[in-house]
């Protein structure tokens, strides 16, 4: 069987190839794909060879939906017909393997429940990324946050602080397109950091103790010094965007003096098996997203701004390049 999927065969350059796809074997799940999301800064990145990704060519996207169409012999719990998300890349067909034993195996695949858009679904890896931020930061109840960048992690961070009750909860950003997204998803406090002085605004929702925890979720470098700037006494400075930069940072004041913590957050780092004193795997957070979704507990359907045909895949990739003025949630209809 063949299956169309995007390629990028050199930096910079995009096109669909024709594949042949592996004979299905015991263990594997043929999926047809009828959505998949674009996770915009990680396949920018790879697009663009940064982040020492320069090893081409490349298969982008780990955000699908789709319809299962076959079934090995020794596959339990999915049948023909069955909705499921999984990391299939952005193609019309792939195969998925459920074989317990090798590295990243057995690969992610989760039933969509009933009521849940096809589009919606393929949020649910960006919403895991989001989740596992927030599992780093630890969030408690009335305490207060700010999201630098409000692409689709950043919004989705911002939903998610609100659901573990923490408040105030700030969103960041630049283009106006996002501000107003970010009023849809509910998040009560939007600053415009080209028109206003963020640290300012912040400390004036915060009655001037600053945030106690600081989210990246940027590709730009710049954004961590604000964030230690505005952060609380003993706050958090977590970075979960894709940051393809090396940048100067003070380490007396204010990271010394406020006492911060400034941490990674890298989704494929959380744990592909559960351990009693940490049970939150990837499949586990994204099973989590799911439920909120199912639950309408998470609202993502007005983040999808473009809708694009595969064979639009260039234009679409252009456009994410010249900056998020104009777009935010981006899938690929199959």
């Amino acid at each position: 069987m063949q299956a169309t999927q995007i390629v990028f065969p050199e930096r910079n350059e995009v096109t669909l190839e024709t594949v042949a796809l592996p004979p299905l074997g015991p263990h594997d799940v043929l999926v047809r794909t009828e959505v998949s999301g674009i996770s915009a800064g990680t396949e920018l990145s790879n697009l663009l060879g940064n982040l020492n990704y320069d090893n081409f060519p490349k298969y982008p996207g780990y955000s699908n939906v789709g319809v299962v169409e076959d079934v090995g012999a020794a596959v339990a719990g999915f049948a023909v017909g069955d909705r499921v998300l999984s990391n299939g890349r952005h193609a019309s067909h792939h195969v998925v393997s459920r074989a317990a034993g090798s590295a990243g195996a057995p690969q992610t695949l989760l039933k969509v429940p009933d009521g849940v858009a096809p589009a919606d679904a393929t949020f649910t890896t960006l919403g895991a990324v989001a989740m596992h931020g927030i599992r780093k930061a630890e969030p408690k109840l009335g305490r207060s946050a700010a999201v630098v960048g409000q692409g689709v992690v950043g919004q989705l961070l911002c939903q998610l602080l609100r659901l573990n009750g923490v408040h105030p909860v700030i969103g960041i950003d630049v283009f106006p397109i996002r501000l107003e997204q970010g009023a849809q998803s509910g998040t009560p406090v939007l600053v415009n950091a080209e028109q206003e002085d963020v640290v300012q605004r912040v400390m004036e929702a915060t009655d001037g103790a600053g945030v106690t925890y600081g989210f990246d979720a940027t590709r730009s470098g710049t954004a961590i010094r604000t964030l230690m700037d505005m952060a609380a006494q003993s706050g958090k400075v977590l970075l979960v965007g894709s940051i393809p930069r090396v940048v100067e940072i003070p380490l007396f004041d204010p990271l010394q003096t406020k006492e911060l913590s400034i941490i990674g957050v890298l989704q494929p780092r959380s744990p592909m098996i559960a351990h009693p004193y940490y049970p939150w795997t990837q499949e586990r957070n994204r099973a989590e997203i799911l439920d909120l979704l199912a639950r309408r507990a998470l609202k993502v359907d007005h983040l999808i701004t473009h809708r694009m045909q595969p064979d639009q895949a260039p234009e679409t990739y252009d456009m994410i390049a010249r900056g998020g003025s104009d777009w935010l949630g981006v899938v690929f209809e199959w």
